[in-house]
């Protein structure tokens, strides 16, 4: 990889590298990150957070989910106040360094205050503050014009500790995998129903509800593929929508076994709803054709039968 760098002159944005190599925030979160600590005071004070999210792409979740990032990281504060006219209101401090709760709230005091006396509320980390942005940035650097000379960027003295993965689902009887197999090979059955590895994996723990429940592989697959409309929008929204709405309301090895003789063919059979015959009998019953009745006469055959006046009927 070839490299070809340009310092600029002015108007530019010192980050910390620990930022840019932080695989817990996303793009969208590193680009919000970055645009609040771009702009200038002037800027900041009549600019939201909420304001400069709503240029993120991909809507609103992937704004709050880039805001919730930051407030994790600790480069984004929010605390809310009342005004001198008692209404509530909320404000926000982005950081280009990581900011304790306590930190943060002395911010929001030297800001509230109007700045106080020298060394007022200030962090003991020796943080420049910029009151009438609630932008906290490292010593030496500006936001109100952004024209200071490049300086060098701090390297941490110790890299971050990578965070410790996730511990695997428990999973002792297999469903959760079975699902997972199930749920990836719904393609094959209609090629609409493709669905991703973020998906399987929200969907499989209500399809492996079905199969703890007495579902079989087969009628979950069906349960799921029969009867789709003509046009699927969102084939995950779609299966979820089946898997909470058609589950199985209890767990079907757990109803009570009545066994009974049938009393055509003499087999056992399962009693469901008081029946005395198996499904097969019942079935046979219902299907065999009704014995035709005999034609009806009119009258000139009752009176020709019926014979002479008075004399016998004819047989």
């Amino acid at each position: 990889m070839l490299r070809h760098v340009i310092a600029p002159t002015r108007a530019f944005t010192q980050i910390a590298n620990s930022h840019i190599w932080d695989d817990d925030l996303s793009d969208s979160a590193f680009r919000l990150l970055v645009r609040a600590l771009a702009l200038s005071d002037t800027a900041a004070q009549r600019t939201t957070v909420t304001e400069l999210a709503a240029g993120l792409t991909a809507g609103r979740i992937t704004a709050d989910r880039a805001r919730r990032q930051l407030t994790r990281a600790g480069l984004l504060h929010t605390s809310k106040c009342r005004s001198a006219t008692g209404q509530l209101r909320s404000e926000s401090l982005v950081s280009s360094v990581p900011l304790r709760p306590g930190e943060a709230e002395e911010i929001f005091a030297v800001r509230r205050d109007g700045g106080g006396g020298p060394g007022a509320g200030k962090p003991k980390d020796e943080r420049a503050v910029s009151p009438s942005s609630g932008i906290a940035l490292p010593t030496g650097e500006t936001l109100r014009d952004n024209t200071t000379s490049p300086l060098p960027v701090p390297q941490p003295s110790e890299p971050p500790e990578p965070p410790e993965p996730p511990e695997p689902p428990v999973d002792p009887d297999g469903r959760l995998e079975l699902a997972e197999r199930v749920l990836r090979s719904l393609h094959l059955v209609d090629a609409r129903l493709v669905l991703g590895s973020r998906d399987v994996a929200r969907l499989a723990p209500l399809a492996a509800e079905w199969l703890a429940r007495g579902v079989s592989v087969a009628g979950l697959r069906h349960a799921l593929t029969s009867g789709l409309p003509v046009s699927v929008k969102s084939a995950a929204g779609l299966m979820r929508n089946r898997l909470q709405e058609k589950m199985p309301a209890h767990e079907l090895d757990d109803l009570p076994v009545n066994l009974a003789v049938c009393t055509d063919c003499e087999r056992p059979f399962r009693v469901v709803a008081g029946e005395d015959r198996c499904a097969s009998c019942r079935t046979d019953a219902a299907t065999q054709p009704l014995e035709p009745e005999p034609p009806r006469l009119g009258w000139r055959e009752r009176l020709r039968l019926a014979g002479p006046l008075g004399s016998p009927a004819l047989p």
